[in-house]
């Protein structure tokens, strides 16, 4: 039985495979902490396994959602030691600096792999995320096929453009509750459509209030399912009758007020109301005022291009993103084509596409009542509880321009060019955003503007800088240039100031000596780094010469390390490095 199974649904076993391979490659690609609220995400998932209960305050920052993803997480990996565990900001991070590095948090050889302690749980969390997707796919392939009985190219495409969508395979891969909640959803719309066809249905009720109530654990954003699942109820008692309605209805929303109840129960109590709505709003940044007509267009634009695939530094070519828009443009003309020849679909394909469209429309209005409450809603994840019939559309619209023998070229042709695609993506767009620094070679020191020597430490050798004159309220670039005398197993920080004459600190900065790239216990003997720091010099700084001065110290210590001169001489702990010029 196995074997015919497999033989019958070969398609989607190759779409699972090639999806789990590149979803588990986006995983190791995609440094910790660096796809969208991942950190908060981890921290409650270890703070959960660490203290045996859920936050009932602003311990953590994600502790307004409910707890189902967090449990989960908690449960596959509560038995390792996360002791160690530390998040470190990257200072030299800029939202508007389009020259500063753009990874949120500074990366040490603790994520290296063989993955241990901290960085070990974070990942298995992650392989977590990874299976909800590898479901999701399931989901949607069995969506269609429920849908479609008599068209598999439907189930086959709908499938591939889901698992091979680059921006799926990023959230997929990462530490995320909306995994948790986009697979309960697809399931949860299966449970609808079987239920309309008549398949089991007190079973398939029992079923969908299960899942209801686990996916209102999961984000409360899937009560948008209840008015779908109260049009279900409403058709099912006027084919069936009263009765037989009211019992499907009680099949479904027993399940569900049991499950979800003591969720809104525990909100009552803690805040006041069973949504937790002040919680929400004190843990989130919220709008200040109504938004203009050009935030609303920026919100729809960031929406469309994080469908695809859209992060901080993380953007598809413009080609690439023309290509895109074209083929949406063109499935859009098929749904157009769809509605108007709608009398041509069986009765309950057309009641069952309605029904998903209709889905499909709750969730985004909640999505844009979401974008006037908080800031950051323009996130195309968020309308992941409508992926599935999201991506049936989009393949639908394609699938009207074709004739039915070539339904499966054309979800091969899609599967292919999405795979393509989602190979390129971690090559092209992810991976060289987080690389390594490049080493220097010694022939690129030859070029350094002010070469002057100072060993710091037994591990660091300072080879030398370039400076020039900056005016006030402009950025000034300072290069440094740097080597690793021996591997280094510590991750050590650069004290920058500029102090005035009477000793008082212009400007102050305290980062990695990479400047945000990457941290020093990556370093290996031999090592030669170039790294800029950028400081920024407030406005109004009154033109002059003012003193730079220099320290390192071991990260969370102050416990600074010796500098010495080239002739091995101890000048201190800091050193004046040059004199800035200030312009007017």
């Amino acid at each position: 039985m196995p074997s015919q199974l497999m033989k019958k649904e070969k398609g989607l076993f190759f779409i699972l495979i090639a999806y789990l391979i590149l979803a588990s490659w986006y995983s190791v690609t995609i440094p910790l902490g660096e796809a969208p609220d991942e950190a908060p995400h981890y921290s409650l998932i270890r703070y959960v396994a660490r203290e045996h209960r859920y936050p009932t305050g602003e311990e953590e920052h994600e502790a307004f959602q409910p707890p189902l993803y967090y449990a989960l997480g908690a449960l596959v990996t509560f038995w390792i030691d996360t002791d160690d565990f530390v998040i470190k900001a990257n200072s030299d991070f800029s939202f508007t600096d389009p020259e500063a590095p753009q990874n949120l948090l500074l990366h040490t050889s603790a994520e290296s792999f063989p993955y241990r302690g901290w960085a070990l749980a974070w990942h298995l969390v992650r392989l977590l995320s990874v299976i909800m997707g590898a479901i999701t796919v399931g989901a949607t392939y069995t969506l269609a096929r429920e849908v479609f009985p008599r068209d598999p190219s439907l189930a086959l495409g709908s499938a591939a453009l889901n698992a091979f969508i680059p921006q799926f395979l990023f959230i997929s891969s990462v530490a995320n509750n909306d995994n948790l909640s986009t697979m309960l959803s697809s399931l949860i719309l299966i449970l609808i459509v079987r239920l309309i066809k008549g398949k089991g249905s007190l079973r398939s009720a029992l079923l969908l209030g299960l899942l209801l109530g686990l996916g209102v654990l999961t984000k409360m954003s899937l009560l948008a399912f209840i008015p779908t699942a109260l049009v279900v109820i409403v058709l099912l008692a006027r084919r069936l009758g009263l009765r037989p309605g009211a019992k499907i209805s009680g099949a479904l929303f027993i399940p569900f007020l049991l499950i979800s109840g003591p969720w809104f129960l525990r909100n009552q109590t803690l805040y006041g109301d069973p949504w937790g709505w002040a919680q929400v709003i004190r843990l989130n940044a919220p709008w200040l005022g109504p938004l203009s007509g050009a935030e609303w267009l920026d919100f729809f634009s960031d929406l469309y291009r994080s469908f695809w695939l859209s992060w901080i530094g993380i953007e598809l070519d413009t080609l690439v993103h023309a290509l895109l828009a074209l083929g949406v443009l063109i499935s859009l003309g098929g749904v157009g084509l769809l509605v108007l020849r709608r009398k041509e679909l069986e009765p309950p394909t057309l009641t069952l596409l309605s029904l998903l469209a209709l889905q499909t429309v709750l969730v985004f209005a909640a999505l844009l009542r979401w974008a006037t409450v908080v800031d950051g809603a323009d996130q195309a994840r968020l309308l992941y509880p409508a992926l599935s019939p999201m991506v049936l559309f989009l393949f639908l619209g394609w699938r009207r321009w074709v004739s039915r023998k070539h339904g499966l070229t054309l979800a091969y042709g899609v599967g292919v060019g999405m795979l393509l695609l989602a190979v390129i993506t971690p090559i092209r767009y992810i991976a060289p955003l987080y690389a390594p620094p490049p080493r220097l070679a010694f022939s690129q020191l030859e070029g350094i503007e002010h070469r002057e020597e100072f060993q710091v430490g037994d591990q660091i050798r300072l080879l030398g800088y370039d400076l020039q004159a900056v005016a006030p309220g402009e950025t000034l670039p300072l290069l440094l240039y740097w080597q690793a005398l021996e591997d280094i197993d510590k991750d050590y920080w650069l004290l920058i100031q500029i102090l005035d004459e009477a000793n008082q600190p212009l400007l102050t900065k305290d980062s990695s000596l990479s400047a945000g790239r990457y941290a020093t216990d990556t370093w290996k003997e031999g090592d030669l780094f170039s790294f800029q720091h950028r400081l920024y010099l407030p406005p109004g700084t009154p033109p002059g010469r003012y003193r730079l001065e220099l320290g390192i110290h071991p990260f969370g210590t102050w416990e600074w390390l010796p500098i010495r001169d080239e002739k091995g001489i101890i000048l201190g702990e800091k050193i004046t490095l040059t004199e800035v010029r200030v312009i007017p």
